[in-house]
């Protein structure tokens, strides 16, 4: 019987040490500790990544001019891309800026929990947005839900655009809405701030982004019922705050005041 208890003992060690090791190296702290030990990573390496899909995209269109005829329709479509890319990059960093501003009114020993959690956050909303959002919110002629051509398979007539360069490529358009998907998900991160677990987070951030917030778009950027009845949201601020703001009030109000922030007078 004693043999039996030990042997059990054990291996609830075993398990409890696997456990602890496991969450250590997931802990934001020291993913961000160990990134910051590679010579990549630094504040110079950073900002040169949008350059590099700017030039990557000049060099497509260059690449692609070679056979194509040089039309003024063509070349306001090229240039119609690399503004959008360019727009696209511009909604990446918004992201950064939400996560100096979620650092700021949080307290120090939790801000680096705060960077790596918009920054892996992003990573996941926009594989969640690619494999099954972008399907949801413009695929298909439902209106209430999309569907279709999941994991950015369709053709870009099924996602509702013209072909290039009266439209814009699928590629293109897919990274500017998934830039804003994520910033759907960021917005409630300042709202739940010190308030949840991190891996809660970040399991709502695909619930957000793979199904709340899709939805939602597809009802005003889809063609859904809201676009039948004439609605119009040009920048976002129903589709991507709205969403991101009514789910950021749940939970604040779901997960109550902050404990030890502030006293008793305030």
């Amino acid at each position: 019987m004693t043999s039996k208890v030990k042997f059990k003992n054990n291996r609830i060690k075993k398990k409890q040490l696997l456990s602890a090791r496991y969450s250590s190296f997931l802990e934001p702290t020291a993913l961000i500790n160990r990134l910051r030990r590679t010579r990549w990573f630094t504040p110079a390496t950073l900002a040169c990544i949008p350059l590099v899909f700017v030039i990557i995209a000049l060099w497509a269109g260059a690449a692609t001019a070679q056979d194509q005829e040089l039309t003024p329709e063509y070349v306001k479509g090229v240039l119609d891309s690399i503004w959008i890319l360019v727009a696209s990059i511009f909604v990446i960093f918004m992201n950064a800026g939400f996560g100096m501003l979620e650092t700021g009114f949080c307290r120090h020993k939790n801000a680096v929990n705060i960077l790596a959690k918009n920054l892996i956050v992003f990573a996941l909303a926009t594989l969640v947005y690619w494999s099954i959002g972008f399907s949801v919110m413009f695929a298909g002629d439902h209106p209430f839900i999309g569907g279709g051509g999941f994991f950015l398979t369709g053709e870009a007539s099924n996602y509702g655009l013209d072909p290039f360069p009266s439209g814009l490529p699928l590629p293109v358009f897919f990274l500017f809405q998934a830039a804003f998907a994520a910033t759907a998900a960021t917005i409630v991160s300042g709202a739940v701030a010190e308030r949840i677990e991190f891996s809660a987070f970040l399991f709502f951030s695909l619930l957000i982004t793979g199904i709340s917030y899709p939805i939602t778009g597809h009802w005003i950027w889809g063609g859904g019922w809201l676009a039948e009845m004439g609605f119009s949201d040009f920048a976002g601020s129903t589709a991507v705050h709205s969403v991101g703001g009514w789910a950021a009030l749940v939970g604040a109000y779901i997960l109550g005041p902050r404990m030890g922030k502030y006293d008793e007078n305030g």
